[in-house]
């Protein structure tokens, strides 16, 4: 096929470009409306009624969009996951625009978009309605720009990847955590004389505007980021060895990916379409070793892969057109890819019914290691696809324990969960069964006050319901074991009654920025 053919007026690179795009949308519609919402989306959601310039664990630009979906789509299971869906198929547009800078043809831009579709975070976090689809959009585009810089050498592009980094910055804080990364490969590169120049600190100046606001509420909020930030790091985080690290990282990017990957890394060193993108390289290096160093999530170098993908697909494109057998090569790589995605999507995204889910899992034991990232947890299965699982018994369980209630009781009684998720689930779920909404001292749920008079309050925790110091009746009504979920597991739902302080003294001590 002769790349200038068009198709249905597009050029072929372009046809593909816009079909792929359409099969990434398609798959997350068909399962948007499976198992249920994620814990995440919850808190979310909860974030995008209280509308404000920052909150504990992020910046404000997802919930203000999240608010802007409830308004014009509505809030039902599929509705919520339009968003990032489309979030998705943009991200792949760029991924393959990219490939298209590196001298990619309509091979290589189909295998980039293939592979893309395939790889386990990018199913994951494209299903779910929280910060990371859209801040994978976003760093997609600030990697397109950086590309495109490099391969020009436009030093007004600095003003353009500063306006993105602070659109990133005001979404989620990943980019900060690349920064280091980024800031090794510019001084280990040629483009450091342009730090003598005015425009990479325009650019910065533009990214520090950006951020502002968020900045300033931070400082009017005692900087509760910074505290969430380093109790994250210190208590949630799995401290992994470098080898449970680099498992950790294989099995979010799919490990029957690997040869793709190291392909990239090894092409994206040599000259790319006469252009030297060995920056990015280094940029990937760096990133890696910062996250490992400071123990951050796996998940968090997704978007440094993107340039692999691209680099890898122009690489595989390559070497078939020196092939004999050029045909059958790209059909083989094609299948090979296929044949990943068969094992990552179902495993990724909720298709499946649970128990063949878990069936299907078990066949493949050997070829996907667990992930053991939070709190030292071992994952087989994706935890966006268990995060889903359990929240409507849970609020049919807390809705029992209300409901059981003497009236006057119920006609004063909140609802205290030791953790944002079930306050999250309670707030959006919870009013179909006439529940009151719910307080929290987890994350930013804390800021909006204790919210009752707490004469009577239901007590949704763990095994050790610490509030029962603060009241002279605490009386344990149910121990639920769920059978699926791993966001939350066994919980114990109290009711207390005759709190021996008032709530504004009770208040400072709940306090959870973790």
């Amino acid at each position: 096929m002769q790349e200038q053919k068009r198709i249905f007026g597009l050029s072929s690179i372009n046809f593909v470009i816009f079909l792929a795009a359409l099969v990434k949308f398609a798959i997350h519609l068909y399962s948007a409306p499976g198992y249920g919402f994620f814990g995440d989306e919850f808190y979310t959601i909860a974030l995008s009624r209280h509308l404000a310039f920052g909150y504990v664990d992020l910046p404000p630009l997802v919930p203000a969009l999240m608010a802007l979906s409830r308004a014009i789509l509505g809030e039902s299971l599929f509705a919520m996951h339009i968003v990032p869906a489309l979030a998705g198929a943009g991200t792949l547009v760029f991924i393959c625009m990219i490939t298209k800078e590196f001298g990619g043809k309509t091979f290589a831009v189909t295998l980039a978009a293939l592979g893309f579709i395939v790889v386990p975070i990018w199913l994951s976090v494209d299903s779910v309605f929280c910060y990371d689809s859209i801040d994978q959009l976003i760093l997609s585009v600030f990697l397109y720009t950086l590309v495109r810089f490099l391969r020009t050498g436009n030093r007004k592009l600095w003003i353009l990847l500063g306006m993105i980094a602070g659109i990133a910055c005001m979404t989620k804080m990943t980019i900060l955590f690349l920064g280091p990364g980024f800031l090794v490969a510019l001084l280990a590169s040629k483009y450091r004389k342009d730090l003598l120049t005015p425009w990479p600190w325009l650019g910065a100046a533009l990214c520090a505007i950006i951020v502002s606001p968020y900045l300033l509420w931070q400082y009017a909020n005692d900087w509760p980021t910074l505290e969430y930030w380093t109790n994250y790091g210190t208590h949630r985080v799995y401290q992994a060895s470098l080898p449970q690290y680099l498992v950790n990282v294989l099995v979010y990017m799919h490990t029957l990916l690997l040869p793709l990957w190291l392909a990239g890394l090894y092409r994206i060193f040599r000259r790319l379409d006469g252009v030297d993108y060995s920056f990015l390289g280094v940029f990937f290096v760096g990133a890696l070793g910062t996250l490992f160093t400071i123990h951050a999530s796996a998940r968090m170098l997704a978007e440094v892969f993107m340039p692999l993908l691209a680099a890898g697909a122009v690489f595989i494109e390559e070497l078939s057109d020196r092939a004999q057998w050029r045909k059958w090569m790209r059909v083989s790589v094609t299948m090979y890819l296929l044949a990943a995605g068969a094992v990552s999507i179902p495993l990724c995204l909720p298709i499946l019914p649970v128990e063949q889910l878990l069936s299907f899992s078990d066949s493949f034991k050997s070829m996907i290691p667990p992930v053991k990232e939070f709190n030292g947890q071992t994952f087989r299965v994706s935890p966006a696809i268990f995060g889903r699982l359990g929240w409507d018994e849970m609020i049919r369980d807390v809705a029992d324990v209300y409901n059981e209630l003497p009236q006057e009781e119920r006609a004063v009684a909140g609802i205290y969960a030791e953790w944002y998720m079930p306050a999250g689930a309670i707030d959006h779920l919870g009013p179909q069964y006439g529940l009151p909404h719910a307080v929290s001292g987890s994350l930013t749920y804390y800021l909006w006050g204790p919210g009752y008079s707490w004469d009577t309050m239901i007590i949704v925790a763990g095994k050790i319901n610490y509030l029962d110091l603060f009241f002279k009746e605490c009386e344990m009504k149910r121990e639920v074991q769920y059978k699926y979920d791993m966001s939350f597991g066994k919980l114990y739902i109290h009711v207390c009654r005759k709190p021996v302080i008032p709530p504004d003294r009770i208040w400072p001590t709940m306090k959870s920025y973790r």
